[in-house]
């Protein structure tokens, strides 16, 4: 029998020494964990062959032919290698292939396969709200049946040396959203209480909510997340901030804190090498950065392919619009910046960018030096 590679799986190396492969069929939408050899096997599958032509030529010893005959038999079993003909005959492979080449020209090949997994997903009608909060209910029930929902926030960071941040209440800031936005603030200089109290109204925890299925409670924070799930994490970078150390700080919700980070902070020239649109975009100079970062796969257990990209932006902006709104309250000056060096950064603080990666800085400063440039 001939073989070959699934033209719909894209294999993946584990991220982490020891763990297995991963083999994701985009058509069916799930994701196999492979062993090395059964990983491969499906690399020498890449062209078709005789199964047995295959299992051959892996061969070698202390694994002889008939273990690669087994690895090969399961990866049939799965379909993540099939029948060449077979697959010839296939429209869905047909529409596959099709959208890979048309958008590989214009370098959209990973772009292409988040559409082939996204593609007419099968979103719940919330016309009829009781029926589709009983079927979203069951979705998370069979979920939480195959893995635990309990990540709700980071605390790798939480034995390491802190500062206290302000316990989240209305009565850090006065006034309207229409006060702050229609007037013109004093601006003053970034004191510790403002530095506070703007870090503990971007990323402050004002209460929980326990859900109908059986997953830890959800935390209320002080921007609204899709479904609770809270994705984003703050890393702070203080420059020139009174009473606070310069370096960089994780903002550690469990005690609600900064904590010191190991990372070493960065000079003149790297500072404007890592955050090139954020820095030098403003007439002020950053006395404190705010790196927000995404944990990926807490919004992705609640909404799985579809909507995570979606909704990690929106928990970012709503952070950053918070804290933006919050320091110009207070007078402080705030600057919001997308397109710093994402890769730099990540590796700065130790980051896997495929667990957590860079969303967008938020830069602190001096009131007065934005009232003055203005006049």
């Amino acid at each position: 029998m001939k073989v070959r590679l699934n033209s719909a799986v894209s294999l993946l190396p584990p991220s982490d020494p020891g763990r297995r492969w991963t083999a994701e069929n985009l058509l069916e939408r799930h994701r196999y964990q492979v062993s090395d050899a059964a990983a491969a096997a499906l690399v020498a599958a890449v062209r078709p062959q005789d199964s047995a032509e295959l299992a051959e030529r892996l061969a070698r010893p202390g694994r002889p032919v008939t273990f690669w005959t087994r690895i090969v038999d399961s990866l049939l079993r799965t379909g993540l290698i099939v029948d060449p003909a077979a697959e010839e005959a296939d429209p869905h492979a047909a529409w596959l292939t099709s959208v890979r080449a048309a958008w590989a020209r214009y370098g959209w090949r990973e772009a292409a396969e988040y559409h082939a997994v996204t593609f007419d997903y099968p979103c719940l009608d919330y016309t009829d709200l009781k029926a589709a909060n009983a079927a979203d209910q069951g979705r998370m029930r069979g979920y939480q049946s195959r893995e635990a929902d309990d990540d709700r926030c980071k605390l790798d960071h939480a034995d390491r040396p802190g500062l206290p941040l302000p316990e989240t209440s209305p009565e850090l800031v006065t006034g309207t959203a229409a006060q702050v936005w229609g007037e013109r603030p004093a601006g003053v200089p970034l004191t510790p209480d403002a530095f506070r109290t703007v870090l503990s109204l971007g990323f402050g925890v004002v209460g929980a909510r326990v859900p109908r299925t059986d997953s830890a409670p959800l935390l209320l924070r002080t921007s609204p997340s899709g479904g609770g799930r809270n994705p984003s994490e703050g890393y702070v970078l203080v420059r020139d901030v009174p009473e606070v150390e310069p370096g960089w700080y994780h903002v550690t919700l469990r005690p609600f804190s900064l904590r010191r980070l190991p990372a070493e902070p960065p000079d003149e020239d790297a500072l404007r090498r890592m955050f090139p649109h954020s820095v030098a975009r403003y007439p002020f100079r950053a006395r404190a950065i705010t790196v927000l970062t995404s944990v990926f796969e807490r919004n992705m257990y609640r909404y799985r392919e579809p909507r995570t990209f979606r909704t990690v932006h929106m928990d970012a902006g709503h952070i950053a619009g918070t804290m933006s709104m919050a320091a110009r309250s207070l007078g402080v000056a705030a600057g919001i910046g997308y397109c710093d060096r994402a890769a730099e950064i990540e590796r700065v603080l130790g980051l896997d960018p495929m667990t957590e990666g860079y969303m967008l800085t938020v830069v602190l400063g001096d009131g007065t030096a934005v009232r003055h440039a203005r006049d």
